[in-house]
């Protein structure tokens, strides 16, 4: 018995340092524990219908998740030192310690070495918490890194954000501000950088997944809204352009690189409830300008699922500035 629930303490922490490993080291996204938490903590969020809580949401996710870090590191070590009365034991009398006193020396031993008063009672326990001493160390220096990455992703979104609307609040400006351009000179200048800026932002979807979930309850600082806008705005204007031209090569760069940006999220295109009827209708706004909007299923479908996950739709993409909140 002491050895299975010693090993079956072993395995809670192994999984969730796989989990806490995957998610903050690997660049390839959540593990399938932090994964699950999130994705539901998200939907909650969501579900209160009050941008306003969107404020505090990114700062939510990370305390809720570290904090399950914690406790089930905390539930596995504390598993192996009620394996057998001699795992801890008073450091006085050499008494085996109560259950109240062994989950104290857990707490311990995760955040110190502890200070004497209650120590392993044998060798098994010794070896152990000798191991077990770093855990704690080793989760917590790694997420307050993990915090600081996570921070500046978040930034670098929020500044790609704020370039895209002092360029254009809404569709109807960036359309008319690349219209004004007869060569598209500002584009083809900034085309690269701009590509960077997306492919950059691209990463940090798989490198640092928390700063998905930092939602903004202002438009212009909301990064799937600002590059749907200019998508839509995209499409339309390369409809002026052969494909042989370097106006159109460059529009079709940027292209590619949301279209990757949207590859690399964390949500499927069919997670969301998509009306292609209603994105119709709202596309026909272009008719006004002389174009009929070249669609393309799958990707309206990929953005419609990031939209939706980050608390706005299609009709904050298409709302003109007259109209925003």
């Amino acid at each position: 018995m002491q050895t299975v629930q010693i090993a079956v303490g072993v395995l809670i922490i192994v999984l969730i340092f796989l989990d806490f490993f995957h998610t903050t080291l690997s660049g390839n996204g959540f593990g399938i524990f932090s994964r699950i938490i999130n994705q539901l903590l998200n939907r909650l969020i969501l579900q209160n219908r009050n941008r306003k809580i969107f404020t505090y949401s990114g700062i939510t996710h990370l305390l809720v998740t570290t904090f399950l870090w914690l406790a089930i590191l905390f539930l596995g070590v504390f598993i192996i030192y009620t394996a057998d009365e001699q795992m801890v034991v008073n450091g006085t009398t050499g008494l085996p310690a109560t259950k109240i006193e062994r989950f104290y020396f857990t707490g311990y031993v995760l955040s110190t070495l502890g200070i004497g008063d209650f120590v392993p009672g044998n060798e098994t326990s010794r070896i152990l918490t000798g191991i077990l001493s770093f855990t704690g160390f080793v989760l917590i220096t790694t997420g307050l890194t993990y915090l600081l990455s996570v921070l500046n992703a978040v930034l670098s979104k929020k500044q790609l954000s704020f370039f895209i609307s002092t360029t254009g609040e809404d569709v109807e400006e960036l359309f008319q501000y690349l219209k004004k351009q007869d060569d598209l000179a500002s584009l083809v200048s900034d085309a690269s950088s701009f590509r960077q800026q997306i492919l950059q932002n691209s990463s940090s979807y798989l490198a640092f997944p928390m700063s998905n979930y930092f939602l903004s309850r202002e438009r212009k600082s909301v990064l799937i809204v600002q590059l749907a806008a200019m998508y839509e705005v995209l499409k339309v204007v390369r409809l002026d352009w052969q494909p042989n031209t370097i106006q159109y090569e460059k529009i079709n760069s940027i292209i590619k690189a949301i279209e990757k940006f949207l590859e690399l999220g964390l949500e499927e295109p069919e997670a969301g409830e998509f009306n292609p009827e209603k994105l119709k209708t709202l596309r026909s706004y272009w008719k006004k300008h002389g174009y009929e909007f070249p669609e393309n299923t799958y990707i309206d479908k990929q953005f419609n699922s990031s939209l939706q996950y980050a608390g706005w739709d299609w009709e904050d993409v298409y709302r003109l500035k007259a109209f925003q909140k």
